[in-house]
């Protein structure tokens, strides 16, 4: 490599590059317009500086909890007349007053009405919401003393197999509806044999939904047992083996 030729690995090579980047546009150029970026930015810290230091300002009703607050802490003291006049009387502060010493030893509290409700609203809310609170206790603890565990797993499992007997029986009913239409019934033997739909209709371009109820006399239970007694002698099928025989066996 010649002496004319920079060597572009070398830290000279570096510096040239890093100067012809100086003048890439968006960087100040002339003295001026950084002087008057120097002065912006300045201008900026200052307000920034100001808006966190700002005081901010109480209302009437914070500066008169404050005070109110602030003067029932702090004690009464020899500058007060009534002060005065007990301490000439033989009362020392901490003691408590009457002749046996069996009196107050603080002043009567004050309680500061908030609400513009009328006078008694807040005790009255207060009782309401206590004996709310008694019965929802009284209530808890009566779950508690009549709780059953062998009635309560009886419960579950009743629950637990009636969900069951509905789905066999829904599914029951799909089966018989479809081999029915097979055999191309146009209704039902029975009308729960099928799956209940929901008929839609139109009326005044309102979307309704009717449903006509009809009374079951029969259980879900009773429903599926002659459900599955007529799937398998009119159409040889078992919803449990889902199994179709197409010859009747002796």
């Amino acid at each position: 490599m010649s002496d004319e030729e920079c060597d572009y690995m070398s830290d000279d090579f570096l510096a040239k590059l890093t100067q012809e980047s100086e003048n890439r546009p968006g960087l100040k150029r002339s003295y001026a317009s950084t002087r008057e970026h120097e002065k912006w930015k300045k201008k900026e810290s200052i307000l920034e500086e100001q808006r966190l230091n700002k005081k901010i300002k109480k209302s009437i009703k914070e500066i008169e909890e404050d005070k109110r607050d602030q003067g029932l802490q702090t004690s009464i003291d020899s500058s007060n007349k009534g002060f005065a006049m007990l301490a000439k009387m033989g009362y020392k502060p901490g003691t408590s007053l009457g002749k046996d010493n069996s009196g107050r030893t603080e002043p009567v509290p004050i309680t500061v009405k908030a609400g513009r409700g009328g006078l008694g609203r807040d005790e009255a809310m207060k009782k309401l919401k206590e004996r709310k609170q008694r019965i929802l206790e009284e209530r808890a603890r009566k779950l508690v003393a009549d709780f059953n565990p062998n009635a309560f797993r009886a419960q579950m499992r009743e629950k637990h197999m009636m969900k069951r007997l509905e789905s066999d029986l829904w599914k029951a009913q799909k089966s018989c509806r479809q081999l029915d239409l097979g055999k191309e019934y146009s209704e039902p033997m029975e009308f729960w044999f099928w799956p209940r739909e929901k008929e839609k209709k139109l009326e005044d371009d309102f979307e309704e939904l009717i449903e006509e109820e009809e009374e079951i006399i029969y259980s879900v239970e009773e429903q599926l047992v002659m459900v599955v007694e007529y799937l398998r002698t009119e159409h040889l099928y078992c919803i449990f083996c889902a199994i179709k025989l197409y010859l009747s066996l002796p």
